[in-house]
């Protein structure tokens, strides 16, 4: 925790307390903020490797069917 001595704040009274526990808050929501961000940056990673891995699909099923209508042209041709 950001504040190890409490007790140092007690010659601030009430105001000293508020501050205290707005610095406690602020630190606790740093925290938690940095951790949903990890989890932020691993979930986009991830539907990174999936839209990557159906593109790269689709690209393959399309170059079968370009192919495929290049043979056929080729077949009408002759």
């Amino acid at each position: 925790m950001p504040i190890d001595h409490v007790d140092s704040w007690s010659q601030f009274g009430l105001a000293g307390l508020v501050i205290a526990a707005l610095f406690a808050f602020i630190w606790f929501l740093v925290k938690e903020h940095r951790a949903e961000r990890q989890e932020w940056i691993v979930a986009y990673r991830e539907q990174s490797k999936l839209q990557n891995d159906t593109q790269r699909e689709t690209n393959n099923v399309m170059r079968e069917v370009v192919s495929m209508v290049q043979q056929s042209n080729t077949l009408l041709s002759k």
